[in-house]
């Protein structure tokens, strides 16, 4: 588990502790300072409303912390897993989108779309743009 989080100790995620320490204690202190507010203005609902947002910033910002550090922990290549006899199973670890090798987006076809219309005007249409394709092409060759 130590070596998994070690990374936490880097110059880049200290850096990022102390900027989220010290923002959670300003907002702690904004929210008592609100409290202390709504207690002089006889209780006013605002001001304790104010109160509990600062402090549901102060818990968002702890647990996007702990979603940044859990999303950047290097994953293992190997996991071991018990059954519920106990023996022991290799479970591979989620393939790492890095790498996944590119693939071209095909576009399915479906058996319940409607065909295309094969009326008369639906190819005179296709002829008429056919024709149109066909001097551009012969202008561009002039």
């Amino acid at each position: 588990m130590v070596r998994r989080f070690g990374f936490l100790l880097g110059p880049r995620w200290l850096a990022l502790h102390v900027v989220v320490v010290a923002a959670c204690v300003t907002m702690v202190l904004l929210g008592r300072w609100q409290w202390h507010v709504a207690h002089v203005h006889h209780g006013s609902i605002q001001n304790y409303s104010y109160a509990f947002q600062w402090w549901a910033f102060t818990a968002f910002a702890v647990f996007m912390w702990l979603r940044l550090a859990h999303d950047a922990a290097p994953r293992t290549a190997a996991r071991n897993a018990t059954d519920e006899d106990g023996a022991e199973r290799h479970v591979p670890a989620a393939a790492d989108p890095a790498d996944v090798p590119y693939r071209r987006y095909v576009m399915p076809s479906s058996a319940t779309s409607p065909p295309v219309a094969a009326d008369a005007e639906h190819a005179a249409y296709n002829a008429y743009l056919a024709r149109l394709a066909a001097q551009s092409s012969a202008k561009d060759d002039e």
